[in-house]
């Protein structure tokens, strides 16, 4: 059944009140992701690598320094608890490395290694080829734009679950730049 065709039930279930769009939009975002994830898990699969491991080894490629866990966690939108053993499994293959971070012995340091340099140099002039073959349907133009909706879509997202956060702690609603009246 289509998007189209799977809003309209559910328009047609839930009455006037119901705005179609945000069920389009987020039906047709799911199934974005799910046929990128797939095309990615191809590509990475014969490298037995996934696509957080390759988020990972990618962001710590391109920090100047080594990155707290904390701080790594946030660039490739991963809970905390869930990046370990994603590191874990990346020290074990040596494409990473961590050590105890001397201003704060609470906390690690991560780094790509050399073996995971050495991995990035060859995999990655295949790979922005690859990702110039996904987005081929796209000119430059809408792929800046679609970039830019995507952007404000994730902020939009996260002001949401701000708000929600505070008004379970019994605070009053933020409002974030842009976002109007709560």
């Amino acid at each position: 059944m289509s998007i189209d065709d799977q809003v309209t039930r559910t328009a047609a279930q839930f009455g006037p009140e119901f705005d179609p769009t945000v069920l389009t939009l987020a039906m047709t975002l799911y199934r974005t992701m799910a046929v990128f994830d797939r095309a990615h898990a191809a590509e990475l699969a014969p490298h037995d690598i996934n696509l957080v491991q390759f988020n990972v080894i990618s962001v710590l490629n391109r920090a100047a320094t080594p990155m707290t866990m904390g701080d790594l966690a946030q660039a490739v939108s991963v809970r905390p608890g869930n990046l370990t053993s994603v590191v874990d499994g990346l020290v074990k293959r040596g494409l990473v490395e961590r050590e105890l971070n001397p201003n704060d012995r609470r906390s690690f340091l991560v780094r790509v290694s050399r073996a995971g340099e050495k991995f990035l140099a060859a995999f990655l002039p295949g790979h922005w080829r690859y990702l110039d073959g996904l987005a081929g349907g796209l000119s430059a133009r809408q792929r800046g734009q679609l970039t830019t909706l995507l952007n404000r879509l994730a902020q939009s997202v996260q002001d949401a679950e701000a708000r929600t956060a505070a008004a379970a702690d019994g605070e009053a609603p933020l409002v974030a730049a842009g976002a109007g009246p709560a």
